[in-house]
């Protein structure tokens, strides 16, 4: 038992948390041990675990120098050379190469007086020098090395702001608000039957003619082209690329000069294919994918004749944008078609953990095999990558044309799919065995597990955290803010083993401090707001994180019906925040309303016992009672429910203010229900109007309008 606890505190699992409540669970000790060997561990015997207590004890010992340092700029930077004693060298050489090439050198003497740690190891005794170099390093991602006369060692050295970037960095002083939008649930006269980049390019101007400053939107992450009945934008192929479900085939330059799709497209049995996909109440994606794959294959044929065999420039172009998106970008369009074939061949091979094993291997003989034979398809998957860059790249220009504070606010899911790209192409970079999740709280009273995966941390630390950096890097690209799912993944999550239900989990700690010194230089960097999703069981450490690097909270006012939230609502939604009404994981509010939503967990079973169901109805009964006589309500009154909810939170001092278009057009049924997956059609939902329709209508102009008014 002991040797399990020691173990267990090794590699970061914790054995007890605070729960959402406020008491303490303890994780048992089976949890612990399942948890474990799914990471990996060998727990057959004492000797066995003994010996990884001490592998593990000794493994940071016996590193010269750690693969990276994170140090805030204007801090002393500290490097901290680890010596067997028999091998001690007293000179070295520096040197330091700066991302600008810029080159610092010089020599270190280690003396006596420097030693300030010492540890025996099997190997001897390691003697732990701390030293600091006189040197200021701009911000950014430099190169260490040292050198004595027989050895080499190189560090990675990030050096971060002290703080997140904010938009008063670029004058902007007036309190933000913009509207929240599920892309795929857009409906239009012209879309496919799934909202597009063409929608959002063409919502950019009547929302920031009502004084919008942002238009927030779901994950746009790479799905599954040949699997798009998988359609969570919260469950990824890739987040490092798009799904490019979203591009609007018939806006591409192709289309243009291509007669064979623009033949197709406007065919009576086409046409009606359409209508029928835009009717529908549901996304049918499966009808979308089919319909969009048919002429994305002639639109990639054109480009193909027209500029691949003749080396235009726009074929260079292509060809740079290919060259620039490395393995990633390359992985995940050989993935997706070799997923795509051996699903059709046998539905367990939607993982690649089931494919044939020569194929289990992105860098195998057998997958280059495959791409030189498909070769076609694949670049055709590179194509619509490239469009879809292309096209938000214009939305982009769009919001800063017209003068928004932010333009898109993105999100990014919290983890990659078990069966993921991500995962197939660095699965040394995850714990796969492990399912990332949340313990049970009020909205999941059953727990949740999301079938999702967590980096490994010791991997990431050893990779000089470049996975969360490229992560970064890719979402903030198009976004002026930046919405963290679950944000207290930066410091622990949630993980239970495969296969086993979110009750048999326990939280991994993650290095908390280095992710989010980092994610303040990326933010920095990209002028992008960051605002971290602290939904549920929230560690005080995550809080204090949030504040310290400026990260804003996430307010929710459903989640905030409490007596003390309008006696102190400046506390409740202060200024580094972001407010909203209500969330895609929550019911609209007028579903909210009319208890739709626990009407549906209780048909979906989803309450662990009788108890807790009467709790919530009981709870909810109370919530609408408060609500009623702070909002002065009256019964039956949606629009006064829907206009006095936002306007009380929009007058709140936080600092962005989102909508969901759903409550202001009054819809009852929720995009997703938590805990579920194919009990319920989750991320199908669309909008009940067209978008220029709703965009027109004079009830929701007038209520955006009052909001512009709230918030100043």
């Amino acid at each position: 038992m002991e040797l399990i606890k020691q173990l267990a505190a090794l590699v970061g699992l914790q054995d007890s948390y605070v729960h959402a409540q406020g008491h303490t669970e303890v994780i048992s000790l089976d949890k612990q041990q399942a948890i474990l060997q799914a990471m990996g561990y060998d727990l057959t015997s004492n000797d066995a675990i003994q010996d990884k207590i001490v592998e593990l004890s000794e493994q940071p010992w016996l590193e010269v120098i750690a693969p990276v340092t994170v140090c805030q700029q204007g801090e002393p930077l500290h490097i901290r050379v680890q010596q067997l004693q028999q091998n001690a060298v007293s000179d070295w050489q520096w040197q330091i190469n700066t991302e600008e090439q810029q080159q610092f050198s010089g020599s270190l003497t280690i003396a006596a007086k420097d030693i300030s740690e010492r540890q025996q190891t099997r190997h001897g005794e390691v003697l732990a020098a701390e030293l600091v170099l006189d040197i200021s390093l701009p911000l950014g991602y430099h190169q260490l090395t040292l050198s004595n006369n027989r050895q080499h060692y190189s560090q990675q050295l990030i050096i971060t702001p002290q703080r997140c970037f904010q938009l008063h960095d670029k004058a902007v002083l007036h309190k933000t608000f913009g509207p929240a939008i599920q892309l795929y649930a857009v409906k239009s006269a012209r879309n496919w039957g799934i909202g597009d980049f063409a929608d959002l390019q063409q919502m950019v101007a009547p929302l920031a003619a009502q004084g919008v400053d942002f238009i927030g939107l779901n994950p746009l992450h790479a799905l599954y082209p040949e699997l798009p009945q998988d359609c969570s934008p919260y469950s990824p192929n890739s987040r490092l690329w798009l799904n490019t479900d979203y591009v609007a085939l018939e806006h591409t330059a192709e289309y243009a000069d291509c007669a064979a799709a623009q033949q197709l497209v406007s065919s009576e049995s086409f046409q009606h294919r359409l209508q029928h996909l835009r009717e529908q109440s549901y996304v049918d994606y499966i009808g979308v994918a089919a319909a969009k794959k048919a002429v994305a294959t002639l639109l990639f044929q054109q480009f193909k004749q027209q500029h691949l065999a003749k080396n235009t420039t726009r074929a260079a172009q292509f060809q740079q944008f290919v060259a620039d998106g490395g393995d990633s970008l390359r992985q995940l369009t050989i993935y997706q078609v070799l997923q795509g074939q051996l699903f059709q061949q046998d539905w367990n091979m939607a993982a690649w953990q089931n494919f044939p094993q020569q194929l289990r291997d992105p860098h195998s003989s057998a997958v280059a095999e495959f791409a030189s034979a498909n070769s076609d398809a694949i670049n055709q998957q590179l194509y619509l990558q490239w469009q879809a860059q292309l096209q938000l790249a214009e939305v982009k220009r769009l919001c800063q044309q017209h003068g928004m504070a932010i333009g898109l606010y993105c999100d990014v899911a919290v983890g990659t799919s078990r069966s993921s790209a991500e995962s197939w192409g660095a699965p040394e970079d995850y714990l796969l065995d492990l399912s990332v999740g949340a313990p049970a709280d009020i909205m999941a009273p059953k727990g949740q597990n999301w079938g999702l995966l967590a980096y490994n941390p010791q991997t990431l630390r050893q990779k000089a955290y470049q996975p969360f950096i490229a992560l970064l890097q890719a979402n903030m690209r198009f976004a002026g803010a930046l919405r963290l799912d679950h944000v207290m993944a930066l410091l622990r999550l949630w993980c239970c083993p495969v296969g086993a239900d979110a009750t048999a989990g326990a939280y991994i700690r993650f290095p908390a401090a280095d992710l989010f010194a980092i994610l303040a230089l990326e933010s920095q960097r990209n002028s992008c707001v960051v605002i971290g999703e602290d939904l549920g069981t929230v560690p005080v450490e995550i809080s204090h994180l949030l504040a310290q690097y400026q990260v804003l909270s996430y307010r929710v006012f459903m989640l905030e019906q409490k007596p003390g939230s309008y006696d102190y609502a400046a506390q409740t939604y202060p200024e580094l925040a972001l407010a909203t009404v209500t969330t895609h994981d929550m019911p609209t509010l007028v579903g909210y309303w009319q208890q739709g939503d626990l009407e549906l967990r209780h048909e979906l079973d989803l309450f662990p016992n009788p108890q807790v169901a009467d709790s919530l109805y009981q709870l909810r009964a109370d919530e609408k009672q408060l609500m009623s006589q702070r909002l002065q309500l009256h019964e039956g009154d949606y629009q006064q429910l829907i206009r006095a909810s936002h306007l009380f939170t929009a007058q709140q001092p936080a600092r962005l203010f989102a909508f969901q278009l759903e409550d202001l057009l009054l819809m009852s049924t929720p995009v997703n229900i938590p805990g579920t997956s194919n009990e319920y059609p989750n991320w199908r939902r669309r909008l009940t109007d067209n978008i220029d329709a709703i965009l027109q209508c004079q009830d929701v102009l007038q209520l955006i309008a009052d909001i512009k008014t709230a918030r100043q």
